[in-house]
């Protein structure tokens, strides 16, 4: 990359802008948001038959029961702005960091479409891993426990909650990497802090899956687990390439985060060397008065 360039690429100066400027912009890319989230719920609300459909194949269902009046539509309505969100979560990412970008100093524009399109292709992954690895087997172990004594009675208010719940735990879940790449960009993680942290990472791992994971069957857990693990060491390998054999104060050094002010190295060099530091006293001694 030739050079690094300020985002956005319009005039922003963000050491110069007032808290109502800042508020402006956040408005502006709030209203861009909710914007293309009511785009997402019109074409969610055409085909929720379709996803309703798509979200009962892994339990082998044709059909759910509600209890109230209402709970039917409300159904609908909820699995429309769902899947309205998980079709927004580019877009969300995307001003999330064009927002927050220049405060951690100049970033190049390739580094902010690959962090774009890594954390938007990741999330839906793991939304994909827990439709087609998760959810299979949670709902078989739950869904036939004891089947001779119990009959499984799936209802909207229960049944959908449950997989919107694994689906997005999954997607976050699948986000380390793209976090652990920004993290490393900026110099605060780097391949031998997290490979020192490996074992404490497995037990939080574990913690993890167990808090994200809606049931309380062991099989999910473990399915939930094993990703993150993965996604650890997949970090690992990113930090590495990101920061090579580098460590973490050299990182930091090279960060965005460590920029200077345009002064500070006229100053550190001024300090350094005695001669400006004498020319520099010399200057800055006021001229003698005349008499008139």
């Amino acid at each position: 990359m030739a050079g690094r360039l300020r985002i956005p690429v319009g005039p922003r100066d963000e050491a110069r802008m007032t808290l109502i400027e800042h508020l402006e912009e956040f408005r502006s890319r709030l209203f861009k948001v909710a914007l293309a989230f009511v785009v997402a719920c019109i074409v969610t609300w055409i085909f929720r038959s379709q996803i309703f459909e798509w979200l009962l194949d892994p339990a082998n269902l044709e059909k759910l029961t509600f209890m109230g009046p209402a709970q039917g539509l409300m159904t609908d309505v909820k699995l429309s702005l769902f899947s309205a969100f998980l079709l927004t979560v580019p877009v969300v990412i995307y001003h999330a960091w064009m927002f927050v970008a220049p405060a951690v100093g100049e970033v190049g524009r390739a580094f902010t479409y690959v962090i774009v399109t890594l954390s938007s292709l990741l999330f839906l992954a793991g939304v994909a891993f827990g439709y087609y690895a998760i959810l299979p087997v949670g709902l078989q172990f739950l869904l036939d426990y004891e089947s001779d004594r119990f009959e499984a009675l799936p209802t909207a208010d229960t049944y959908l909650p449950f997989i919107t719940r694994t689906l997005l735990a999954a997607g976050i879940v699948f986000e380390l990497p793209a976090a652990t790449y920004v993290g490393a960009k900026l110099g605060l993680i780097t391949a031998p802090v997290l490979r020192r942290f490996r074992k404490h990472a497995l037990i939080v791992n574990a913690v993890v899956a167990a808090a994200l994971t809606p049931s309380p069957d062991p099989f999910s857990m473990v399915l939930m687990a094993v990703p993150l693990a993965v996604m650890y060491e997949l970090s690992i390998i990113i930090a590495r390439f990101v920061n090579p054999m580098v460590e973490h104060e050299e990182a930091m050094e090279h960060s965005p985060l460590s920029d200077h002010l345009p002064g500070d190295e006229d100053d550190a060099r001024r300090d350094d060397d005695p001669d400006e530091r004498s020319d520099a006293r010399r200057d800055d001694k006021p001229a003698p008065e005349r008499d008139l």
